[in-house]
């Protein structure tokens, strides 16, 4: 009869333990940093629409108005301009279109945020703006760390707030491009 185990036994047992703490750790790390990025998006969501409902009802003359409202806002510190910002995709490509913000600012705790005018006075889209919850550390992606909104005359929406959920769900995924993700995180979507 055996009573204990033996030294060859409990190495095994250590070394499998180790082996699938590897595996699982990481995964439960990148878990909780997006949950905390989804979680800072949906609080600075709030801040977004109430910016917007205040900017609407003292009567924006111009965008570049518009966008000191939004800074300020969403800031409780200074901003400053910054460079044009490069962000790639969920599926990491390079960000064409829609990555090429010209108004980009620095804002509270390193975090960056851009706006895209539409040269158009036909649209009622007016343009987009987004943010980068964790400023230039990285990844830079959108559905990652980078979310945005369209600004139309009356109202703010995440991207593809109009698309069908099918579509949301397979652009937030990690062969999309990660736009939808600005959406599909505010309404339950799972990362």
């Amino acid at each position: 009869m055996k009573k204990a185990f033996t030294i060859i036994e409990i190495s095994i047992l250590t070394v499998i333990l180790i082996i699938v703490g590897c595996l699982i750790i990481p995964f439960s790390i990148n878990d909780t940093m997006q949950a905390s990025r989804v979680l800072e998006w949906r609080a600075l969501q709030d801040r977004v629409n109430h910016a917007f409902s205040a900017a609407s009802v003292y009567g924006i003359k111009d965008f570049k108005e518009f966008e000191i409202i939004m800074l300020k806002s969403i800031s409780d510190s200074e901003y400053k301009k910054i460079k044009p910002y490069k962000i790639k995709y969920m599926n990491g490509h390079t960000a064409s279109g829609i990555g090429n913000f010209t108004n980009v600012y620095e804002v509270a705790d390193d975090n960056i945020i851009g706006f895209k005018w539409n040269d158009s006075d036909n649209s009622d889209r007016l343009g987009m703006m987004f943010y980068d919850i964790n400023g230039s550390k990285g990844p830079n992606r959108w559905g990652k760390d980078v979310f945005g909104v369209n600004i139309y005359r009356k109202k703010i929406e995440p991207l593809c707030a109009n698309k069908p959920h099918e579509e949301i769900k397979a652009d937030c995924s990690p062969s999309g491009t990660g736009c939808c993700c600005s959406y599909y995180y505010l309404v339950g979507g799972n990362f």
